[in-house]
């Protein structure tokens, strides 16, 4: 049996191109598994109809969502509601959700663990995100100051991918921000040690991992 992880990759400003281009390292991780599948929804696929139709058809037990969002929603390719509050959550019951939407972890997050969703991992206020903004996929995934905000959120997935628990995952995405919030603080560089330094601890202070913390993404 084959594990599934459904992407939802908007892909339509600077910040989602760039969550989308770093998410190309998870694809990258799994390529060679022979367990392990992922299906990927890019920018117009990333509506609502496509969503549903491929978690009714393919049962991903891991959904991750690369847009934007708030407290109530998640969104998709120019900002098609994906996800709402009170009206289709029940579409990730018995999933394990990560959620790079600001705020989505505040009061979605709590219903869909509510409702049967095994975890969520997201944000409950905005997640910060300063990059070069760098065009290219190349150069957004070689972007460095994009890397201190991008690789510990993504480490949660990666985590998952290789067997984690969600409550193991959450443990390792917080240990790196603490690793690169060190390399910020101690940089000789004004602009690390302040501006940059604020936002990523902001990303630290405010990820959470509700719901099972012993659950996997299993088969």
């Amino acid at each position: 049996m084959t594990r599934i992880i459904l992407v939802t990759n908007a892909s339509h400003d600077a910040p989602t191109e760039y969550l989308d281009s770093w998410f190309g390292k998870i694809v990258d991780l799994v390529k060679n598994s022979k367990d392990t599948k992922i299906v990927e929804l890019n920018k117009e696929k990333a509506n609502r109809e496509m969503l549903t139709k491929i978690i009714e058809e393919e049962n991903p037990q891991l959904v991750v969502f690369n847009g934007h969002g708030n407290e109530s929603i998640i969104t998709g390719h120019n900002h098609d509601v994906l996800i709402r509050c009170d009206d289709n959550e029940y579409l990730l019951k018995d999933k394990i959700v990560h959620s790079m939407a600001c705020e989505s972890a505040k009061k979605l997050g709590p219903k869909c663990i509510e409702i049967g969703t095994k975890s969520f991992i997201g944000y409950k206020e905005k997640f910060n995100l300063v990059h070069m903004n760098q065009k290219s996929k190349f150069e957004q995934i070689n972007d460095q100051v994009a890397r201190f905000f991008l690789e510990p959120a993504y480490e949660a997935i990666i985590a998952l991918v290789e067997g984690s628990t969600t409550g193991e995952a959450f443990d390792r995405s917080q240990e790196m921000y603490k690793e690169n919030l060190t390399v910020l603080l101690t940089s000789n560089n004004t602009e690390y040690n302040t501006v940059l330094a604020s936002r990523l601890f902001h990303n630290y202070k405010h990820q959470i991992c509700l719901g099972n913390q012993s659950a996997s993404f299993s088969k």
